[in-house]
């Protein structure tokens, strides 16, 4: 069984930094007070902050324009989800993957969002909301006051590394030049609620090595999901990059393997769970450290 490094353990250990804190102006427009959100990097809108949506929400003529701008491309596209609207009904809407979105100076990565009726307004739902550790409207002042999370990430989106070998919140816990393939986890994404700890990992392959769904895979990134207590694990998510540039992304409901398994003894995942498991908040850690 491979080992983690200490290198993982420490960089782990030191993900979780101090909180960044912003209080940002509001804007009056058509009775209510928006925000302005930064969309990729390239293109600000007024965003109506409702934390009764679900998801970022964008109505589709708005999208019809990110779209033929290349703001958002077709690699973007998720699944299409049904939604439950205010009077009760149902509405079926395309899903799709925001890179960047920007408030003030916080940027949060990877925000699932909806295209809406084109007469809707622009949302600032919980996929956004949820990212944050805390955030509150100052009526007073109209202000928004956010604080950003240094622990949240995404349930069904990767968190993106700064490239394809391990940069970043990346760190390798397998021999370099592993045959066949290299593993990586992300420190920052790892979480913990209870008995259960989940993170982000990705298996880099050696080029024409694997092929899934008829393509060459370059590299894939699955998010796990640990039972401390009964050390079970199981896959919840999932992103598959293949060599000529496509990918394929999937949440727990478009992946067959989702249901909690049993952890082998001396596997990569048992190595895995005791690492995760066997993990204290920061404040105790640092005692046993010293």
């Amino acid at each position: 069984m491979s080992e983690f490094s200490s290198a993982a353990l420490l960089a782990m250990l030191l993900s979780c930094g101090a909180a960044y804190a912003e209080s940002i102006p509001l804007i009056q427009a058509h009775g209510t007070l928006q925000v302005p959100v930064v969309i990729n990097g390239r293109i600000s809108l007024n965003f109506t902050i409702d934390s009764g949506a679900t998801d970022v929400s964008i109505p589709a003529t708005v999208f019809a324009t990110l779209t033929r701008s290349g703001a958002v491309s077709p690699q973007d596209f998720l699944d299409k989800r049904m939604y439950r609207l205010a009077d009760g009904s149902g509405e079926i809407s395309q899903r799709f993957r925001i890179r960047s979105l920007r408030v003030g100076k916080l940027e949060v990565r990877d925000v699932i969002a909806s295209v809406g009726d084109s007469g809707g307004l622009l949302l600032l739902g919980q996929s956004f909301l949820s990212r944050l550790k805390s955030w509150s409207i100052d009526n007073e002042r109209q202000t928004l006051l956010i604080t950003e999370s240094t622990t949240s990430r995404s349930p069904l989106i990767v968190p993106r590394a700064k490239d394809g070998k391990g940069a970043g919140d990346w760190v390798r816990v397998t021999a370099p030049n592993e045959p066949e393939a290299e593993l990586f986890v992300n420190t920052a994404s790892f979480q913990r609620n209870g008995n259960l700890r989940s993170l982000w990992e990705k298996h880099v392959f050696p080029r024409h090595t694997e092929t899934w769904l008829g393509k060459w895979v370059n590299y894939a990134v699955d998010h796990w999901e640990f039972d401390c207590g009964e050390e079970r694990a199981k896959l919840d998510a999932r992103t598959d990059y293949y060599e000529d540039g496509t990918r394929w992304i999937a949440d727990s409901k478009l992946i067959s393997s989702t249901a909690w398994h049993r952890v082998a003894a001396d596997t990569i995942k048992d190595g895995e769970m005791k690492l995760l498991c066997d993990w204290q908040p920061q404040e105790v850690q640092a005692k046993t450290l010293q």
